[in-house]
């Protein structure tokens, strides 16, 4: 199972409610697919704490077989976020690869999603032929 961790950036004047209004939209958005199983990033208690576990602001895990349908699909939504919203931007950590959206053109965003798309699917492909697909239903790849 592979993880997308995503951190909205509400900008440095931001306040903590503003940017969890935010982390509330993308993750409502992102449930929406239906593609991958989306949580709040868990965060430990203090120590000496007797507080349960917490989130951390800001973040989102997305977790799941992520396919280069699903990726397309998962960056066409944030972008989609960051246009609308007031969030300065979303940065995304997958594997080792990390990346920030910002607010770009419709072009640029589009070429950018590709490209990241593309690459993580090379990359599957060269670890031994593995289905880039991600056993991803068909729904989610576009073969309805």
């Amino acid at each position: 199972m592979q993880e997308l961790e995503l951190r909205v950036d509400a900008g440095p004047a931001s306040v903590d409610e503003q940017v969890e209004r935010l982390v509330r939209s993308l993750y409502r958005d992102l449930r929406a697919l239906g593609l991958v199983h989306v949580e709040r990033k868990q965060s430990p208690p203090p120590a000496g704490s007797m507080a349960s576990v917490g989130y951390e602001l800001g973040a989102i895990v997305l977790s799941g077989a992520f396919s280069v349908a699903a990726l397309k699909a998962i960056g066409n939504v944030v972008v989609a976020f960051v246009d609308r919203s007031k969030a300065r931007s979303v940065e995304w950590e997958f594997g080792e690869h990390k990346g920030k959206f910002e607010a770009l053109s419709a072009a640029d965003q589009s070429r950018l999603i590709d490209v990241i798309s593309a690459r993580i699917a090379a990359e599957a492909a060269d670890r031994g032929g593995e289905d880039v697909d991600g056993g991803a239903p068909d729904r989610a790849a576009d073969r309805d």
